[in-house]
């Protein structure tokens, strides 16, 4: 039996490109699902937002700035919807906080606790709350809200957010995503770190890239 692909799609929940980057991840999984073992990690590039206001190019021209770039981000690519209001009227201060959410939706997965594909769908609830509805998803009312939408156990993302669990888990995708000198989100991760692929790039690169794993290059490279 040929083992599966290792794949990590390691993304900020805050990301705009994350979130128009979503067609080519349902691509790869509608695709090449039954080859490959896809697991998400968030790589929180936004740990303080208000550092990022006062320092770097998001100072010059401020939240509304900011705004009107992820508008124009997001109608480039299809998504029309999206006015980036959220970072005029209720910007969050860091991304942790929704970081945190996610991977106690992932850890309740990986232990069967929630249905499969619930962290999927958890991850993209938290874009569509931030970038369609507005939403300052960093408010822990709003990830359990969202929880209670899609019938999470609210008590249990609860638990693993006030005992430390999910901040543990996401301390450690942050040491991972050191070690691999990861750059930013989107960031495609295949075998360990063999082959990665960066930001907004062709639909057409990333299945060449897989189809090309998936040929020649399963887990398994020689060490020297």
């Amino acid at each position: 039996m040929t083992p599966l692909l290792p794949v990590g799609y390691w993304t900020d929940p805050l990301c705009i490109w994350a979130f128009v980057a979503q067609p080519r991840l349902d691509h790869v999984r509608g695709a090449y699902g039954a080859e490959l073992d896809l697991r998400h990690h968030v790589v929180p590039v936004f740990g303080s937002i208000p550092l990022r206001f006062r320092q770097g190019p998001w100072a010059a021209g401020g939240h509304a700035a900011r705004a009107e770039a992820t508008r124009t981000i997001a109608q480039k690519h299809g998504r029309i919807g999206v006015s980036g209001q959220v970072w005029i009227d209720d910007p969050p201060a860091s991304s942790w906080p929704a970081g945190m959410a996610a991977k106690a939706v992932l850890a309740l997965e990986a232990q069967e606790r929630v249905p499969p594909g619930a962290a999927d769908a958890y991850l993209w609830g938290l874009r569509t709350r931030f970038f369609l509805d507005d939403v300052n998803v960093a408010r822990r009312s709003a990830q359990l809200a969202l929880a209670e939408h899609l019938d999470l156990p609210r008590g249990l993302i609860e638990q693993a957010l006030d005992d430390g669990s999910a901040l543990a888990a996401l301390w450690e995708d942050h040491t991972e995503a050191e070690r691999l000198h990861l750059q930013g989100s989107p960031t495609w991760v295949f075998d360990g770190g063999r082959t990665l692929l960066y930001g907004n790039f062709d639909e057409r690169v990333l299945t060449a890239t897989v189809d090309a794993m998936l040929a020649g290059a399963h887990a398994g490279g020689s060490r020297c």
